[in-house]
C-alpha cells in the first residue's frame, strides 16, 4: 500500500475519531513523506489519546514543514500548527505559552508575516510572569479580518460585497480560524488569571517559530513541566472532621414513599449492611443486610461505607458507618435499598401516607446515636433488606422478637393530603366531634374550631364542596358552593409572600 493511500486512510480515521487506528497508518505514511497534513492529523490523534509530548512534536514539525514547502495551503497549515501548539501547552499546564501560541495563530489568520517580531512573548513583568489578562484578551479584536470598527461600514460591506469602509480589515480567507483562536484565548486567559502568582504556568518558555524537532521521532525531549504544588500528606486516622465525611444526598417524595439517594463510590454490595428503624436508617458493611423494628428512633444505619475524604477508613471503624436520622416515621417492613457503583438508593415507605416531610433528615457519622443493646433485643437480621420483616422472623426463630402492640381500630374514613401544619384532615370525623366531646369550651381555642363548626353544620352538598376545594387547592381555599367548584379544579392560592411548590 502506497504512502499516499496510508496517509489518506489515517486522516479519514482521525475524522471518524478512530484515533488508535489512525496512528499506525500515519506512522507508515510519514516514514516516506513528512506531509504537514499527515503530521497535523497524527498530532490530533496523539492529543485525543493524551500523548501530549508526541502531539506537540508533530504540531511543531508540521509548522516547519509547511513553511518550507510554501504551497497554497502552507499558511492554513501554519495557523493550524500554532492553534494545536496552544491547546497542547494548555494541556501541559503552560497557560502563558498557550496564550502566546493562540495570539500567533490569530496574527497569521490576519495575514501578518510569519517571521514578524510582534513581541507577544515579551509581555512579562519583573518576575517573568506573563501580564496579559482575560480582559485584555477579550478586548483584542482590532485585527479581526473582514471586520470594521464602524457598524454602518460593516452593513455596507455585507450589502456591496466589498472589504469594508475606512478602518476595516481585509478578508483573508481565515476568518473562521481567527474566531476559533480568539474564543480559545478566553478560556486560556480565564484559567491563567486563577493561577497563583508563583505558578510556573505564568512563565513564557516558547518562541514564535518553534525549534524544529527531528522527523524520525514522535517523542521529543519532554518540555519543562510546571512545578506541581506541594503534595498533601495522606490524612491520618481520625484527622478528617465528620463534616467532610458526610455524603452528598438527594431526595424526593411521593404520597406514600420517600426516595433518598446517597452518592458514594465503590460500595461492596455483598458486605453492605442496612438497618431500618421506624425513624432511622444506618449502614455497617460486614454483614449482608438487616431490617430492624420496634425502635422509637427514626433512623437508617449503613456500613461499611468508603470515604473519599478519608481513604484510611475500613470496615469496623466508626467513620465507616452513617446513621441517617429521618424527618418522619417509616414502615421498616416495606422499606428497601439498592446499591449501584456510585450511589446507594433508599426507598422508604411512609408510616403515615399523605404527610409531607419537610426534608429527608440529617446524617451523623458513626453508630453511636443508636442504642445497640435495645436494638439487639428487638432487631432481626435477614439475607436481604428487600425481604419483609415477617419472612426474616421465620428465618431466625432463635431471635427474641417482642409481639407488636395491637393497633387500635380506627375509622376507615380517608385522611386526605394537606399542606396544613397539623397534618391530614379527616373531615368525616369532624361531623361527629360534638358526640365525642370535642365541642367543649376548650376546643373553642383551637384555630380550626370555626371550620369544624362550619363543616358540621353544612349540608352534604356543601361538605362535598368543602372537601373538593380544600384538597385541590392544597389547603389554601375553602368553598361551600358545589355548583361553583364541581366543574373546575380549584387553584392553589398561597398567601402573599408564599410560593406554592409541588411535592409529588
Amino acid at each position: 500500500m502506497s504512502a499516499t493511500t496510508l496517509g489518506h486512510k489515517g486522516v479519514a480515521a482521525v475524522q471518524n475519531r478512530d484515533y488508535a487506528a489512525a496512528i499506525p497508518l500515519l506512522d507508515k505514511a510519514l516514514a516516506s513523506s513528512t506531509s504537514p497534513a499527515w503530521l497535523l492529523a497524527r498530532a490530533q490523534a496523539h492529543q485525543q489519546l493524551k500523548n501530549y509530548d508526541a502531539a506537540l512534536h508533530d504540531a511543531e514539525l508540521a509548522y516547519h514543514t509547511a513553511a518550507e514547502r510554501g504551497s497554497g495551503n502552507s499558511r492554513r497549515q501554519m495557523i493550524e500548527s500554532q492553534y494545536r501548539r496552544s491547546v497542547l501547552y494548555y494541556k501541559l499546564g503552560h497557560h502563558a505559552d498557550a496564550d502566546c501560541c493562540a495570539k500567533w495563530c490569530m496574527l497569521l489568520a490576519e495575514g501578518r508575516p510569519a517571521r514578524e517580531d510582534d513581541g507577544v512573548e515579551k509581555a512579562v513583568d519583573g518576575n517573568g510572569n506573563y501580564t496579559v489578562t482575560y480582559e485584555v484578551g477579550v478586548a483584542d479584536k482590532a485585527g479581526q479580518p473582514g471586520q470594521s470598527g464602524d457598524f454602518k461600514a460593516n452593513v455596507l460591506t455585507g450589502i456591496m460585497g466589498g472589504n469594508g469602509g475606512a478602518g476595516s480589515s481585509p478578508k483573508t480567507g481565515f476568518e473562521d480560524d481567527w474566531k476559533r483562536a480568539y474564543t480559545w484565548r478566553s478560556q486560556v486567559l480565564g484559567a491563567l488569571d486563577k493561577l497563583p502568582e508563583d505558578h510556573p504556568g505564568r512563565k513564557i518558555t516558547v518562541t514564535k517559530i518553534p525549534v524544529k524537532p527531528s522527523a524520525k521521532s514522535t517523542k521529543p525531549e519532554p518540555k519543562p513541566e510546571p512545578k506541581p504544588e506541594a503534595i498533601k500528606a495522606a490524612p491520618t486516622p481520625g484527622s478528617v472532621p465528620d463534616e467532610q465525611l458526610k455524603l452528598k444526598v438527594d431526595f424526593y417524595q411521593s404520597n406514600d414513599k420517600v426516595s433518598v439517594t446517597l452518592y458514594v463510590k465503590d460500595v461492596k454490595k455483598e458486605e453492605l449492611q442496612v438497618e431500618f428503624s421506624e425513624t432511622q436508617v444506618s449502614s455497617e458493611a460486614s454483614f449482608t443486610a438487616c431490617c430492624r423494628i420496634g425502635s422509637n428512633q427514626l433512623q437508617v444505619r449503613l456500613s461499611p461505607l468508603p470515604r473519599a475524604a478519608a481513604p484510611y477508613v475500613k470496615a469496623g471503624d466508626r467513620e465507616a458507618t452513617s446513621t441517617l436520622t429521618l424527618d418522619g416515621k417509616i414502615d421498616p417492613s416495606t422499606s428497601r435499598y439498592t446499591v449501584f457503583s456510585r450511589k446507594v438508593e433508599l426507598t422508604l415507605a411512609k408510616a403515615a401516607p399523605g404527610i409531607k416531610w419537610g426534608s429527608w433528615g440529617k446524617e451523623t457519622i458513626g453508630p453511636d446515636t443508636w442504642n445497640n443493646d435495645t436494638n439487639a433485643a428487638s432487631g432481626v437480621t435477614g439475607s436481604s433488606a428487600s425481604v419483609p420483616v415477617a419472612e426474616a422472623q421465620q428465618k431466625d426463630q432463635s431471635a427474641a422478637i417482642p409481639e407488636p402492640a395491637p393497633k387500635t381500630t380506627t375509622s376507615a374514613a380517608p385522611a386526605y393530603p394537606t399542606s396544613s401544619r397539623s397534618g391530614p384532615k379527616n373531615w368525616d370525623k369532624l361531623a361527629n366531634s360534638e358526640a365525642e366531646g370535642e365541642d367543649d369550651d376548650a376546643s373553642k381555642g383551637d384555630p380550626n374550631y370555626f371550620f369544624k363548626q362550619l363543616y358540621k353544620g353544612a349540608t352534604p352538598e356543601q361538605q362535598r364542596a368543602m372537601q373538593k376545594s380544600f384538597i385541590e387547592s392544597n389547603g389554601t381555599a375553602l368553598s361551600t358552593d358545589w355548583n361553583d367548584v364541581k366543574a373546575r379544579t380549584v387553584e392553589t392560592l398561597p398567601p402573599d409572600g408564599v410560593e406554592a411548590k409541588k411535592w409529588e
